[in-house]
């Protein structure tokens, strides 16, 4: 390899390692996706924080938010979208910001959970409306 060339391919798999973590559209990817264990933190996460104050924790069971397990995401489909829902919170809405309550891989573990749990088998579109 000449040392002109060096250079740029040093770059070019700087990059790749770097862009490791990203999809293809360039959002972050679920480290915990399908992790057993992973999962149930998340789900005993999301059982003493949201479920029961907020959000149902059984299929059937009514409140006045989003059912997080029906796939009907308000707010995107991808887990980028529900990490960062569950981040950031949505404004003028009741759903709160849990970003500076939990670190990163604890969010991604609700995430987890929550695809998990889901009664469907592709995740369904984001439609813009209010809630999640």
């Amino acid at each position: 390899m000449s040392r002109r060339a060096a250079p740029t391919a040093l770059f070019a798999l700087a990059m790749l390692v770097a862009l490791g973590g990203m999809t293809r559209a360039g959002q972050p990817t679920n480290p915990f996706d399908g992790d057993p264990d992973a999962i149930a933190e998340g789900q005993a996460l999301f059982d003493a924080m949201c479920g029961g104050y907020c959000h149902a924790t059984t299929e059937g069971e009514t409140t006045d938010a989003p059912d997080l397990f029906d796939c009907e995401w308000w707010h995107g489909n991808t887990d980028a979208d529900l990490y960062r829902v569950i981040a950031d919170g949505v404004p003028d809405t009741r759903m709160q910001a849990f970003g500076a309550q939990f670190p990163e891989d604890d969010i991604w573990r609700f995430v987890a959970a929550i695809r998990a749990g889901s009664r469907c088998d592709e995740p369904a579109s984001g439609t813009g409306a209010p809630g999640f």
